[in-house]
């Protein structure tokens, strides 16, 4: 629905000198002037206000664009193009409506968006113009083609940053933030914009941000996306080095010195207070007013009638009476006229902007240093308010007394960024009325010192610690029950509190008001730490490591994504290196499980806290797929040195390819996940006559042992299959869903993991095992295999074995290369595996621009057992052992059946990748049938020849060879770092709903990979 412009704001660039004889020229008399571009131009305005309200129907929108197709890109004298015409024409006419001018500003602004960055005579951009009228339709018009055309979008994002100059110098986020412009059309402002424009400032000096956190519509989801920006450029200047050269917008202060967080404090004790003074005014002054005027309009018979002469004596005491009586009416009649709906408004409002602030807060000091943290929440700070606290240099003995005083003496804010404590000793003997009797123990099981100390801190309001660092003793620590009483109500996200086998129930209760050793039934089950990271001590007892790995240790803990152990010195441990790295590596795996099995499991969130700002409030990344948790083993040099100074143990520190493998399949995941989802939403509108342009489903042809389709896992997906394998016993047909070995039953699985919508055909072969245990399949077999996938319309065909060629017939070599051929000019996708060794030598029989060669990967992205990457490899994916490692399950099987997943023949990788194409054929095909639904909205549905014809080469060799390259640079080993463009692409698409019709990211990123070679 279109909004009124409101009549407080300037609307600059609304002159009618350019149009102040147009209604006395006919259409007709224009046209015979066509050599005129004015007379052109306003023959085209004419057109417009005629025909106005027919441009929702594509054929009149198609016959006003060629016919006025020399006028609509004009620039004219006064510097108006048709968007600032057709823009003033709906803002100026009630009859005009923004859902029907929709479709010619989207079409202007693609054929032309140069005009985008075109100012009229009083600098205001066509964009600019679209916000302040606040009608959203008509900005989300102009926004519309960016994710698609990049000329569209980079004017776009030209016109964002060009400013207003009679106004301020305010640019369009100023305005929009300024005029409350609905939530979904900000949102996209400001994912559109560059770096840069969130950091321009007007006059005054402030940002957008400035804005936003002054804006009379507060906005969570926005709030968190200048957050997330933030941090993507603190990441991206940290990998540059320049993260300490140069500020983002979050820390631009304005002329007054105030940062946003201190913008939006002064700002709104300025409202509250002239709101007040407004009620009292409004409140007292009618009513002395009404009383007056009815006191003059009475008779003179009324007033004769008053015993005037018997006036009593007004002594002060009762003036004031009477003035307070009057005071005390006025806000009661106040409190009386506000409405329970306005101040149950009021209070959402006032707990949103809470919620704002402290997600702005809390990142802030998480990132940034605390000279930084004081400014942007106090400025100058005349108060003092401390936002940290080391006592390292104190005596290790302190009397409780002055140390109790001493901390009285700071202001503390409720959120610190980190305490830092040496292991001190509290001396209770001169005993004082604020000192509980019970933490006057101080030695061996009942030590409470530093309890004492966050006691301390509680009573001074603090309740939440980015940071901790406690150094305890050895000989004499702090007792469990103590660690956990001292964060009774204290949230701790990073615990490095250094006591030997700290028993995890201390660390998940941490800020819970449970009493210690209370039974809380879901402790098992739910949690809800705040927790980040977590330094452990550790002794080199094993039953420790259990005890932390296990599911109610640290996998409980939602929010949990980094752990340091610090291990002993070799000299003071009782095992041996060898036994101690095994403990190590188990306790990584026990822990990545673990925390996969409890992704199932609620979990609890703190209002306004959350992982990732562009998730939905509430959301962790448990929901998109699992999370991952690095885990560090340093070995300790000495009492007071930080873990990020000691050098490793047992595994190196992570470099830019660490742990690539894991990530690799997390990002994947995570794509097929929130894609399947969109994809069964959105299934209901995709017709079947309009499915018939993209081709149905994928079908991948698995050519394997066979695959168990009975009760398992894929047994959905599976259309059918059939076998060439025969029993060499009775010489009959092995049956296509039962796999002898399990291998294509695991090769399925992971098909469907990272495409879940896929269709399996399954085609049985023999498998066949050489001298050297080698397995492979013979060159006839997979020859008939491909000609079945050929005849059932297979996209991609899937040969995870070697091909026996060396012995081979040349028949049966001849019939392999001419099924290749009829596959290749079917455009067929053929995945089959690099060879690993010279036995077969099966990589030989394919050309080079016919078939996917996949490589295995270790879980840092290298090959194993090479220096670079296989030869014939054209990428390497993750292996066998990081697929054991991570959240692929083994098939279930019956007991006399076992799958040795650590076998050479296992080449899971090559499933991987044809999963990957099948989930980027269905990408592609979700955003063909979203743009197809869309237009069903004007009554036609049109599909776009060029996205089908890109559909089309995307399914073949070179189009998804292209693709792959643009989903990530490749290492030298040929690893591809697929999370470079899908992490971005799943990211925006959480924040989608099923109704949007434009796909932002993805549709961008197809557009970028168009082949446009013909083969």
């Amino acid at each position: 629905m279109d909004e009124s412009f409101p009549s407080h704001v300037p609307f600059p660039g609304f002159e009618d000198d350019y149009d102040e004889d147009l209604d006395d020229i006919s259409e007709s008399e224009l046209d015979d002037d066509a050599d005129d571009s004015r007379a052109r131009f306003r023959a085209a305005t004419i057109a417009m206000e005629n025909r106005h309200d027919k441009f929702a129907e594509p054929q009149a929108l198609y016959d006003f664009l060629y016919e006025f197709r020399d006028a609509i890109g004009l620039v004219m004298e006064d510097s108006y193009t048709f968007l600032h015409v057709a823009i003033r024409f709906v803002k100026d006419n009630r009859d005009a409506r923004s859902g029907n001018m929709m479709p010619l500003i989207q079409s202007i602004v693609k054929e032309h968006p140069m005009l985008l960055r075109q100012r009229d005579s009083d600098g205001v951009t066509p964009l600019y113009m679209a916000i302040c009228t606040r009608k959203p339709l008509l900005i989300e018009a102009i926004l519309s083609g960016c994710a698609q055309y990049p000329e569209w979008e980079s004017a776009v994002q030209d016109s964002i940053e060009i400013p207003c100059v009679r106004q301020k110098s305010k640019t369009c986020l100023h305005i929009a933030f300024e005029l409350a412009i609905r939530e979904r059309v900000v949102i996209e402002l400001i994912k559109t914009a560059r770096d840069e424009a969130l950091a321009l400032q007007d006059e005054d000096g402030r940002t957008a941000l400035h804005y936003a956190v002054d804006s009379r519509r507060p906005s969570l989801a926005a709030a968190r996306l200048f957050i997330q920006r933030d941090d993507e450029i603190l990441k991206k200047r940290e990998s540059e080095g320049t993260a300490n050269l140069v500020e983002t917008f979050l820390d631009v202060i304005d002329k007054v010195g105030n940062s946003v967080y201190r913008h939006h404090l002064v700002t709104k004790e300025k409202k509250r207070s002239i709101s007040l003074k407004r009620d009292i005014k409004r409140q007292t002054v009618p009513s002395v007013r009404k009383t007056s005027n009815k006191s003059e309009k009475q008779p003179i018979t009324d007033l004769g009638r008053k015993e005037i002469g018997q006036k009593r004596p007004s002594s002060p005491t009762l003036r004031l009476q009477k003035a307070d009586i009057r005071t005390a009416g006025s806000m009661q009649l106040i409190e009386k006229q506000e409405k329970p709906d306005e101040r149950s408004g009021k209070q959402a409002t006032a707990q949103e902007w809470n919620k704002i602030l402290k997600e702005l807060k809390l990142h802030y000091m998480r990132t940034r240093n605390a000279v930084m943290a004081v400014s942007f929440l106090y400025g100058s700070n005349m108060n003092d308010i401390e936002l940290h606290i080391d006592l390292h240099g104190l005596p290790s003995k302190i009397e409780a007394t002055p140390f109790l005083e001493f901390l009285s003496s700071l202001k503390f804010d409720d959120t610190l960024q980190f305490v830092s404590l040496p292991d001190i000793q509290v001396d209770f003997k001169r005993r004082s009325q604020f000192i509980p009797h019970n933490d006057t123990k101080k030695s061996g099981k009942e030590r409470r010192d530093l309890k004492f100390f966050f006691d301390c801190l509680q009573t001074q309001g603090v309740r939440h610690i980015i940071r901790v660092d406690v150094e305890d003793s050895r000989e004499f620590p702090h007792s469990d029950q103590a660690i956990s009483e001292s964060f009774h109500t204290i949230t701790v996200e990073q615990f490095n509190w250094k006591k030997v086998d700290l028993d995890p129930r201390v660390i998940c209760k941490l800020g819970s008001k449970a009493t210690w050793g209370e039974v809380t039934p879901d402790l098992s089950t739910t949690c809800d730490s705040q927790i980040r990271e977590v330094t452990l001590s550790w002794s080199g007892n094993n039953t420790i490591l259990r005890a932390w790995s296990e599911p109610e240790g640290l996998p409980l803990l939602p929010r949990l994504r980094k752990i340091t152990i610090l291990v002993p010195a070799d000299e003071e441990m009782a095992e041996s290196p060898d036994w101690v790295s095994a403990c190590l590596a188990e306790f990584r795996q026990r822990i990545a499980r673990n925390a996969l099995t409890k992704a199932d499991s609620s979990v609890v969130v703190e209002e306004g806290e959350s992982d990732n700002v562009s998730k939905s409030k509430g959301s962790s990344d448990i929901e998109s797929g699992g999370r991952r948790i690095e885990i560090y083993f340093v070995q300790s040099r000495g009492k007071g040195q930080n873990p990020e100074n000691l050098h490793t143990f047992g595994q190196p520190r992570p470099s830019v390819e660490s742990r690539a493998g894991y990530r690799w399949l997390d990002t994947v995941y995570g794509f097929a996940d929130i894609l399947k989802q969109f994809w069964d939403r959105s299934v209901d509108e995709f017709r079947p006559d309009m499915r018939k342009h993209t081709g149905g489903d994928v079908v991948v042809a698995l050519i394997d042992d066979g695959v168990d389709a009975y009760d398992s896992s894929v047994s959905a997906n599976i259309i059918g299959g059939k076998s060439f394998a025969f029993d060499k016993m009775t010489n009959m047909l092995n049956p296509f869903y039962v796999s002898e070995l399990g291998h294509g039953t695991v090769m399925a699985e992971a098909i469907k993991r990272v495409c879940p919508m896929v269709k399996i055909y399954p085609i049985r072969v023999n498998i066949d095992s050489s001298e050297s245990g080698q397995s492979s399949v013979e060159a006839r077999s997979v020859a008939l295999a491909m000609e079945t996938a050929i005849n059932r319309n297979a996209n991609i065909i899937l040969i995870p074995w070697p091909i026996e060629v060396t012995k081979s017939s040349p028949q049966d070599k001849t019939l392999l290369e001419i099924v290749l051929l009829t596959a290749y000019n079917q455009n067929i996708l053929l995945f089959v595996p690099s060879d690993k060794n010279e036995e077969f030598q099966s990589s030989l029989i394919f050309r080079s621009d016919e078939a996917f060669r996949i490589g295995e990967a270790r879980d840092d992205g290298g090959a194993p057992g090479r220096s670079d990457s296989p030869p014939d490899a054209d990428f390497i994916f993750p292996g066998r052992e990081v697929i054991t490692q991570h959240d692929i399950e083994s098939p279930r099987r019956s007991s006399d059946r076992t799958l040795d997943l650590n076998s050479a023949s296992i080449n899971v990788n090559v499933s991987l990748a044809a999963g990957l194409a099948a989930i980027l054929i269905y990408a592609f095909k979700f955003v063909l049938l979203k743009k197809t639904a869309g237009t069903l909205s004007i009554g036609v549905e049109t599909v776009d020849k060029d996205d089908l014809s890109q559909l089309e080469r995307l399914q073949r060799y070179h189009g998804m060879m292209k693709a792959f390259q643009h989903l990530g640079s490749v290492t030298e080993s040929g690893f591809l770092k697929v999370w470079e463009a899908l992490d971005p692409i799943v990211d925006e698409m959480k924040d989608f709903t099923v109704e949007d019709q434009e796909l932002g990211r993805l549709s961008q990123w197809f557009s970028q990979i168009k082949y446009t070679e013909d083969r």
